[in-house]
């Protein structure tokens, strides 16, 4: 079997089929996909490509790249960009509602009961979250480290995925995100046409003279020292070779020109026929004391290697003027509604929240790490939105169900209504984009062009991990303060309180990437490793 034969299309077999595969291979996801977007794309990556090869290396990186190039949640439009290459768009949204849903109820029920839930969380259970989030830290962390080794293929990638990594730890913006994944398409773009961009300007600088008209001048005083050429010398101080060595020697040549450029051997008493005999049975490589080079072509610099397209992964999407129909009247709606928001007064407290979460979904980069504190000021109290932010690492799915949250707390009058509507609002944008735009990378993947531009968007989004990674080692520590006007809720601090917190973020990298370790198992020994903590300081 070859390792392509897993991902044959599947638009040959009927929807039901497609629909039962993709039910099999989701149902559980949405139940143990712990850790927010860093560990669902190791959860990801292993599952559809490692294990089940629904898609090649190549077409995974493009859709992780793809997802955090839109706005909206980055592992979700992943999970579901999954699906529809593989079984098209109904089993794309089957997988969708799977992933996401079981998430989506665990926090409205937290919104339902979130008025109970006393100022103070109890100090076992913040050690407890704190411990998810250290876990959580380590496996982000893990998916950088993995996603670096497919997607840094020379140095200018390695480069743009620093850069990118750099300057997002460095400035927190929102549009900072979709910026450094423009640029870092336009820096690969730029260096694997550098010759096309320099050649005219070379062609305006003053050309070196030629040999001949060197020797000409020369020529032209004889008074003057004439050089000799070593090379010259050297050629004429060797031994004139007979007709026979000179076609063995040129034979030699051609044996290893595929590989190595060599020098004939200059002792010669073994005869020319043992000569090649030795030759042909050695690999280039294993050539000891003849000097070899890389031959390269005299064309442009080769591309890093990515599978042919004939073995890239065939993708089942919708066709391009259905996409573009999608996109066309999502941004008519869209602006409908905001116009009726601006204009409109008396459309109450649930449409004005669906609007802005739908804003929210279209404006907002950089998944749920980012997303989620600028959602702050929209909708509730302060004491309401920090007790769901710190609770919400437990929850498996999307860091978006926050919005379900958002939703139970700010239409009290209709909390299922408000669920709803925060859901279908903060992840329509991120899907209806996604589904437009697979169709134009179908087309345009096997494009030079498109293979530039996608290298260096894939180095960026890598490097937007690790920044994910600082950002929640930022914030990952959660307690109560010990006295004054805050310390009647809870906060966020760095995980450098406590050095026991860097043992067991560096714990969950290791035990996931060199034992095995399932990421929904480490998540839950990063609990226990909490957990250790509180027994430990506060006994």
């Amino acid at each position: 079997m070859t390792p392509f034969q897993a991902i044959t299309p599947s638009s040959h077999r009927t929807l039901l089929i497609r629909l039962v595969e993709t039910a099999r291979a989701y149902w559980h996801l949405g139940f143990t996909a712990f850790g927010g977007p860093g560990v669902h794309v190791i959860i990801l990556r292993r599952k559809f490509v490692d294990r089940l090869k629904w898609l090649d290396t190549a077409t995974f990186n493009d859709l992780f790249t793809l997802g955090n190039a839109l706005p909206g949640p980055g592992s979700t439009q992943l999970a579901f960009s999954i699906a529809l290459v593989r079984n098209g768009t109904l089993a794309a949204l089957l997988a969708f509602i799977m992933w996401s849903f079981p998430g989506a109820i665990g926090m409205a029920v937290l919104g339902v009961g979130v008025r109970s839930i006393p100022n103070n969380i109890p100090d076992i259970a913040l050690a407890v979250l704190t411990g998810l989030n250290a876990a959580t830290v380590g496996l982000i962390a893990l998916a950088a480290f993995n996603l670096s080794k497919s997607t840094i293929t020379d140095k200018i990638t390695r480069f743009v995925l620093f850069a990118s990594a750099a300057f997002g730890i460095c400035y927190h913006a929102p549009w900072m995100y979709p910026t450094l994944m423009a640029v870092g398409g336009i820096t690969t773009l730029a260096w694997d046409n550098r010759h096309r961009l320099i050649a005219p300007v070379i062609s305006l600088l003053p050309s070196k003279r030629s040999p001949s008209a060197r020797g000409d001048n020369v020529q032209a005083h004889p008074d003057l020292p004439v050089q000799e050429d070593p090379e010259a010398i050297e050629l004429s101080d060797r031994p004139a070779r007979s007709p026979s060595i000179e076609k063995s020697v040129d034979e030699v040549h051609v044996s290893v020109s595929t590989g190595v450029m060599s020098e004939a051997p200059r002792n010669t008493a073994e005869g020319p026929s043992s000569h090649l005999s030795r030759v042909a049975s050695s690999s280039p490589a294993s050539l000891s004391g003849v000097r070899q080079r890389p031959v390269q072509s005299s064309s442009s610099p080769a591309e890093p290697e990515r599978p042919d397209i004939s073995e890239e992964t065939p993708l089942l999407t919708l066709g391009t003027k259905q996409a573009l129909g999608m996109v066309v009247v999502f941004v008519a709606i869209l602006i409908t509604f905001i116009v009726m928001k601006s204009t409109v007064n008396t459309l109450g407290r649930p449409f004005d929240f669906f609007v802005n979460m739908i804003i929210a979904g279209i404006i907002i980069f950089g998944g749920g790490p980012v997303v989620i504190p600028l959602l702050r000021g929209y909708t509730v109290s302060s004491r309401d939105f920090l007790l769901g932010y710190a609770i919400l690492q437990a929850f498996p799915g999307p860091n978006f169900n926050f919005a379900v949250y958002l939703g139970i707390l700010a239409v009290p009058s209709n909390p299922a209504l408000g669920a709803f509507l925060g859901f279908l609002g903060i992840f329509s944008p991120g899907i209806v984009l996604k589904l437009a735009l697979l169709p134009l990378y179908k087309t345009w993947r096997s494009h030079s062009i498109a293979k530039s531009i996608l290298r260096g968007l894939n180095a960026a989004a890598v490097g937007l991990v690790y920044t994910a990674v600082w950002q929640l080692f930022l914030v990952g520590y959660i307690y109560t303060p010990a006295s004054g006007a805050a310390a009647s809720t809870t906060i966020n601090g760095p995980l450098t309180a406590d050095p026991w917190w860097g043992v067991i973020a560096a714990g969950a990298f290791s035990v996931t990437e060199w034992f095995g370790s399932p990421p929904p198992f480490t998540i839950v020994l990063g609990a226990l490793g909490g957990l250790g903590w509180f027994g430990v300081v506060h006994r």
